[in-house]
């Protein structure tokens, strides 16, 4: 019959129809997926390129590979060229990491603070050139061990208390030259404010002092790192000292050998006026501010100690003495009758029994003894501490890092 052809069911219709999209479907994930692919091969063949387009970065370490016995007051440079750096460490055998200083460009690490003496040193680090291709560096150098240590002698004493005209007083066993590179590794802490400075008296010798006497019952630490300095005859400086010391009470003796007159002011205030006796013409006292730099009982004056004509051996129990050459305060009974009067002595301060030993016992080592004394010689800067004869500018003039 007309249109009884075989009928297709409607079901087997959508299924073929379902069945070519599916291929096709697939055939177009598929090319997809091959396209993605080929993508992915080309970033990856396009990052290992990176850095090959440009030179790598190229780093260099002073001291170089390998160096041995390296100076302590060597700096540590890591500089790149083509670069920048990052992650730089540079580590002694136990441990210990150098710091160091990177510069703004990121080109040049500066190390700071001195060697550790007989020691390997690891140098680390990483550069990038422009594309961020990396180089990197792992070398090593070793460090001179030091034949003689740099011996230091501080005053006053650590844990002492002293008087207010004490400087501080750092002595070296060998001469440093590089003046400024050593005060710039000695710092003053004071518990009240205090305005001060550093005076060179030689290559051996540096003293600190304030600007005027120290405040009462400051206390006072000083700070000497010293590693890696440099000092003649092949010393080094091994040592980082700490140094504590105290500020007495002010005890501040006045001597006028015009009038033969002593004042002591305790605490800003007159506590006794002593007469005295100087030094006779000839033998004048040393003229100026000097320092009590120790406290002496039965001391022996002879005139052989100091080259005298006249000949006499003289007991004194009490004595203060304020120069290495031999001026002294102290008891002087044999001269009772030219105290306040005149001046007999061979330079020393005399005075009576009781006096004598009144201010010994008051006074400190370091409190200032201020003696005016016509016609007298100047003292001297180093016979004892003559630091307070220096005017303020001329005395902070002795400083290595003066402006």
């Amino acid at each position: 019959m007309p249109g009884r052809g075989r009928a297709t069911p409607r079901g087997c219709a959508r299924a073929w129809v379902v069945a070519c999209a599916a291929l096709v479907l697939a055939a177009v994930v598929g090319c997809q997926a091959e396209a993605d692919t080929t993508k992915d091969q080309a970033r990856r063949a396009e990052v290992a390129q990176v850095g090959k387009s440009v030179p790598p970065a190229k780093i260099t370490v002073k001291p170089a590979d390998n160096t041995v016995d390296v100076p302590l007051d060597a700096a540590v440079t890591v500089r790149v060229s083509g670069g920048t750096l990052r992650d730089i460490t540079v580590t002694a055998a136990n441990g210990t990491k150098l710091s160091g200083t990177l510069d703004q460009r990121k080109t040049v690490w500066r190390s700071e603070g001195p060697l550790l003496p007989d020691s390997v040193y690891r140098v680390q680090a990483t550069a990038l050139n422009a594309e961020g291709y990396p180089t990197e560096i792992d070398q090593t150098f070793g460090t001179l061990k030091p034949t003689k240590p740099l011996d230091v002698d501080v005053f006053p004493l650590a844990g002492s208390t002293v008087g207010v005209g004490q400087p501080i007083q750092v002595r070296f066993d060998e001469p440093v030259g590089n003046r400024a590179k050593v005060e710039r590794r000695l710092t003053v802490e004071t518990s009240k404010p205090v305005e001060g400075s550093w005076h060179w008296f030689s290559d051996q010798e540096v003293r600190f002092r304030p600007k005027e006497y120290w405040p009462a019952h400051t206390k006072v630490t000083l700070r000497a790192d010293l590693r890696g300095i440099r000092a003649e005859g092949g010393a080094w400086g091994l040592e980082k000292i700490v140094h504590k010391f105290t500020i007495a009470n002010s005890v501040v003796t006045k001597v006028d050998l015009a009038t033969h007159q002593a004042r002591v002011y305790i605490d800003g205030e007159l506590a006794r006026t002593i007469p005295v006796t100087g030094g006779k013409p000839g033998w004048e006292t040393r003229d100026g501010t000097k320092v009590i730099l120790a406290k002496e009982t039965n001391k022996v004056f002879t005139n052989e100690s100091i080259n005298a004509p006249e000949e006499y051996e003289l007991l004194s129990p009490w004595a203060l003495r304020v120069t290495w050459s031999g001026e002294f305060l102290h008891t002087a009974s044999w001269s009772v009758g030219s105290h306040g009067r005149a001046n007999v002595s061979h330079g020393c301060v005399g005075m009576n029994l009781d006096n004598s030993r009144w201010l010994w016992h008051v006074s400190h080592i370091g409190d200032p003894v201020e003696v005016h004394s016509p016609g007298g010689p100047p003292m001297e800067p180093s016979n004892g501490f003559g630091d307070w004869n220096f005017s303020w500018e001329d005395y902070k003039a002795g400083s290595a890092l003066r402006d």
